[in-house]
């Protein structure tokens, strides 16, 4: 037997306070009756019998329905179906696709194109791809003359093109935090004369040690 959540402050809500008893009833037997992803196929001649009592008469209205239930409900597959989005919220949370209790809601969702819905509703926790866009060397050009550095933006583009713009053996995926690692490492125009210049002062070193 499947368990569910409720909302217990529904009955504090004025939409739901305002409903005719019959109509609270019905509310209750949707949310009981709809599947994991609060879509419910709507049959009003089963929930008349399984609500009412011998003594009762009960006849929903499909137009009364529709108006008591408007803002509680979304209507697709010419009225077949309704989805109930808050019905996400009491039971999940905010979906996440990354979730494996939450992929088979997820599924329903697309199946019935009401996955970008509920997206844009927040209730779905987007998993946001960020794709890595190769900078040119007027783009690295203009983010060293930002920073005032001495990156050689040139050098920069043909070290990582060379790589495949990678880091090691993963994929880039911030060329902009690159120039500030080669910035730090002191990656200049002159690094060569850099390396000389170190090399001359090691050798001085050596021969003053030597006298």
């Amino acid at each position: 037997m499947a368990k569910r959540f409720t909302d217990n402050n529904k009955w504090k809500k004025k939409w739901y306070k305002d409903l005719p008893m019959e109509y609270k009833l019905l509310w209750l037997y949707i949310l009981d009756d709809c599947d994991h992803a609060g879509i419910w196929e709507v049959d009003l001649d089963v929930a008349e019998l399984r609500i009412k009592d011998k003594n009762s008469n009960l006849n929903f209205d499909i137009d009364k329905c529709l108006s008591v239930f408007e803002d509680q409900i979304v209507s697709f597959r010419d009225g077949e179906k309704w989805f109930i989005p808050d019905f996400i919220t009491y039971q999940y949370g905010k979906l996440s696709p990354s979730n494996r209790v939450h992929q088979s809601v997820i599924q329903l969702l697309q199946k019935y194109n009401l996955y970008e819905p509920a997206i844009e509703l927040e209730y779905i926790k987007e998993k946001k791809i960020i794709k890595f866009a190769k900078p040119n060397i007027q783009d690295i050009t203009e983010y060293c003359l930002e920073r005032n550095n001495n990156v050689d933006a040139e050098s920069f583009y043909n070290y990582y093109e060379s790589k495949g713009w990678c880091v090691g053996k993963s994929p880039m995926k911030d060329w902009k935090a690159c120039v500030r690692t080669w910035e730090k490492n002191n990656y200049s125009n002159n690094k060569s004369d850099n390396k000389i210049n170190k090399n001359l002062e090691t050798w001085k070193k050596v021969r003053n040690s030597i006298k």
